[in-house]
């Protein structure tokens, strides 16, 4: 059966129910009004070159689904207003002009590339890419406006770095305390930030940070189908203080030596979806925050209600990931039918202390997931330790230390129906702190093969000292609880 789970203008998107991760069981050919359309093999998928506000029946593997799609006011081509889109000419103003003119219009971009400085996206605005249409950010950092920190009063954060307040150069695509907006379409967003210096010294503030692909602050109901999304300064999607947002079969790529290049980083966020999704990163795939301890103190919100399906995570440091800045919480995330392919690891989780006491992370459910060729595929850690930091007594010390305002905490964690194939590092490894241990990790219906062709000793966690392991099955340290049922590790007695 399948699922109609979102519908554009011109676009609507469908997921089926089989229950297997991100690809079909089989084939099956789409047809859009008696039309031949497509063979199609992924669980979730869009077709798109529709026209608004029209009624089409699709047949999909033999079942009917009849949609029509979203009306709008207008159809306005960029090209038809003086846009020049030869990749070289920046076309900042005519398209910004566009978009400030634009009211419930379909703003379209057809073949050509369209070179730009950052994009500011007001309420009931509605983008479509066409296929070859490509959106490319200028090369030069003096084209991008820098995002003071603060509002006037101070009542909200307009930029971030890294989880705390910080002026910021403006992302190619930006919008703020915005609503109903849809980007959609088979083109890309390029931030082209390989042609420029923004990788260049990644860790050194220059005027202002680095910005994103795309920042959302304040904003809801948005939508994001389709698109391929490469070369962003920093992280690639950025929603902040944001909610009802969906990301659906997108692509997200980023150079693997590109530096804090991570794929979808929603922070302080509510009630969000990424569907059917493809994510190639130089850093972590997903990333799920809430900012730093000065966020919790001041500008209090959890991300709650994430729900990942249907992607697929190839490469990158870790499949899907919490933190480390999370001192505002993390909770009620569910990731099914994923598939983690070649990245550092698969679950991980990073958090210290210092975080804060708000710092809860809870209600977190892994279901139906392959992981193959993954390092480590489920990392629980609370002694997040980066190289570049000193060694810090209170952070990194294995004592015990007083619980306290700056003590963070990990809830429940279920693990169901995970797949691991050609593990090489270990299957798991869970270090909570002597004061604050890891409540509860839930173990059900886990399969563990070895790589035995990786030899090497590797460190799972990102921890002081951290031991080295090779092909190792499940650790734990500081678990309040352990609950196991048909869990096999390839050539291990499992015990904890």
């Amino acid at each position: 059966m399948f699922n109609v789970i979102h519908i554009s203008p011109v676009s609507v998107s469908f997921e089926s129910d089989e229950d297997r991760p991100y690809y079909a069981g089989e084939p099956f050919d789409v047809y859009v009004n008696g039309e031949f359309c497509r063979k199609e093999d992924r669980n979730v998928f869009t077709v798109f070159g529709l026209r608004p506000g029209e009624s089409y029946e699709f047949d999909i593997a033999g079942e009917k689904i009849d949609v029509t799609t979203l009306k709008i006011n207008r159809i306005l081509n960029v090209r038809e207003h003086g846009v020049v889109a030869d990749g070289r000419t920046l076309d900042t103003e005519k398209i910004q002009a566009l978009l400030d003119e634009s009211d419930h219009d379909l703003i379209v971009f057809e073949k050509g590339d369209y070179y730009t400085g950052p994009l500011n996206i007001r309420s009931n605005t509605y983008l479509y890419f066409e296929k070859d249409a490509s959106l490319i950010g200028s090369s030069d950092r003096k084209d991008y406006p820098i995002i003071a920190a603060y509002n006037e009063d101070k009542s909200a954060v307009n930029a971030s770095w890294e989880g705390e307040p910080n002026d910021a150069f403006m992302s190619l695509i930006t919008s703020f305390d915005s609503e109903n907006i849809m980007i959609v379409g088979e083109g890309t967003l390029n931030g082209n930030a390989d042609k420029g210096d923004w990788w260049v010294d990644p860790l050194v503030k220059r005027g202002a940070w680095r910005g994103n692909n795309v920042f959302l602050n304040r904003c809801r109901n948005v939508s994001f189908v389709g698109l391929n999304i490469i070369n962003s300064p920093s992280w690639n999607l950025h929603p902040f203080y944001s909610e009802d947002l969906d990301f659906i079969d997108l692509t997200l790529r980023s150079v693997p030596t590109s530096p804090n290049t991570d794929g979808f980083d929603p922070e302080s966020c509510t009630n969000i979806r990424l569907l059917g999704t493809r994510i190639y990163v130089g850093d972590d795939c997903v990333a799920i925050k809430s900012g730093k301890k000065i966020m919790a103190d001041s500008y209090y919100k959890p991300t709650d209600r994430l729900t990942i399906r249907n992607c697929f995570m190839g490469d990158g440091h870790g499949g899907v990931v919490f933190g480390s800045e999370s001192s505002c919480g993390i909770r009620n995330v569910d990731v099914s039918r994923c598939i983690f392919k070649n990245t550092d690891r698969g679950l991980r989780i990073k958090t210290k202390r210092g975080r804060g006491n708000k710092s809860l992370i809870e209600n977190i459910s892994f279901d139906n997931i392959l992981m193959d060729g993954v390092m480590s595929c489920l990392v629980v850690n609370m002694y997040y330790y980066l190289s570049r930091d000193e060694y810090d007594d209170y952070a990194d010390s294995k004592e015990y230390r007083e619980v306290s305002e700056m003590t963070p905490h990990i809830g429940t964690f279920n693990f169901k129906n995970l797949n691991c194939l050609n593990t090489k590092v270990c299957a798991g490894y869970f270090y909570g702190l002597p004061e604050s241990k890891i409540d509860k990790i839930i173990l059900d219906s886990i399969n563990v093969t070895f790589d035995k062709s990786f030899t090497d000793k590797v460190a799972p966690a990102m921890i002081y000292n951290c031991e080295k392991l090779n092909n190792a099955s499940f650790c734990f340290y500081n678990v309040e609880d352990v609950e196991i049922h048909d869990v096999f590790v390839e050539g291990k007695e499992f015990s904890y």
